[in-house]
């Protein structure tokens, strides 16, 4: 069976870009359930929310759209497949996330400007993709006991939200190759900007030589990040983590683990 690349994410998280990439770079077809609920709630005369918050009393939506993605288990085709819930329904995908600033997702959604998903203002495109997101956790919880939202579901997760479509594309392929050699490949890139670091950590001055010795290609192995809300803290690795941040980097590269946070964080963009 010809291995997959499943893509879920964020909405405005930039999955179609990054997908037209790497079809354009990997000789893959794609497959998109995106496509096909959008053209459902056009032949309701429903906005893709409005859509949303009907398909959870008409669950026969959903099984209908994940009955075509589970058949992809079988299909012998090197398929991207832009779908929330391919990751559960295709069996053996290398399971991929596009994570997103809710922010920057509005901002993408209303220059978008696709059918069913325009809001007059940069408050209503945020709230309307809090309710969707809110809306499609809850559908697909009562119907098939999973959360689209935990993370720990999928073997990469990217950060969309400052790098470019190239740059996303250019860690899945990477990421991708990797997952073939050793199917518990599991990672994480983050942007600086996205990580709450510890507020105390970073008015101190505590920074090791380590974060001068970081050689182009090279990962620092020790860096941990726990998510909550959409929002990602740093858990371990504050000197490699703050390497990165120094040489500009476009990724700080952790492992996801479970755990809260605890005490104060700040945003890096807000501190430096």
């Amino acid at each position: 069976m010809q291995d997959k690349i499943s893509l879920a994410g964020d909405l405005g998280s930039g999955k179609s870009t990054v997908a037209d990439i790497l079809i354009k770079r990997l000789g893959a077809e794609y497959y998109s359930t995106g496509a096909i609920v959008r053209s459902i709630a056009a032949s309701k005369g429903m906005t893709v929310g409005e859509l949303n918050k009907y398909m959870e009393t008409h669950p026969e939506i959903d099984h209908e759209i994940d009955a075509g993605i589970a058949a992809l288990s079988e299909d012998e085709r090197f398929l991207i497949i832009d779908s929330r819930m391919a990751w559960h329904f295709t069996k053996g995908t290398f399971k991929v996330y596009l994570s997103c600033d809710i922010e920057t997702s509005a901002l993408r959604i209303m220059h978008a400007n696709r059918q069913g998903e325009h809001n007059a203002t940069l408050e209503e495109t945020i709230d309307c993709t809090r309710s969707r997101r809110e809306s499609e956790k809850k559908r697909y919880t009562e119907q098939y006991g999973v959360n689209i939202k935990d993370l720990s579901n999928y073997s990469l997760i990217v950060d969309t939200t400052v790098a470019t479509p190239d740059q996303i594309a250019d860690r899945i392929i990477e990421s991708f190759a990797l997952w073939q050699k050793d199917k518990s490949y599991k990672k994480v890139y983050l942007s600086p900007e996205r990580i709450h670091f510890p507020e105390m950590e970073l008015d101190g001055d505590t920074l090791s030589p380590k974060s001068a010795i970081l050689e182009a290609g090279e990962e620092l192995s020790d860096i941990t990040v726990c998510e909550r809300d959409g929002e990602f803290y740093l858990v371990s690795g504050f000197e490699s983590a703050m390497a990165y941040v120094f040489r500009f980097s476009t990724f700080i590269p952790a492992t996801l683990v479970k755990a809260e946070p605890d005490g104060e964080y700040v945003r890096m963009r807000n501190s430096l």
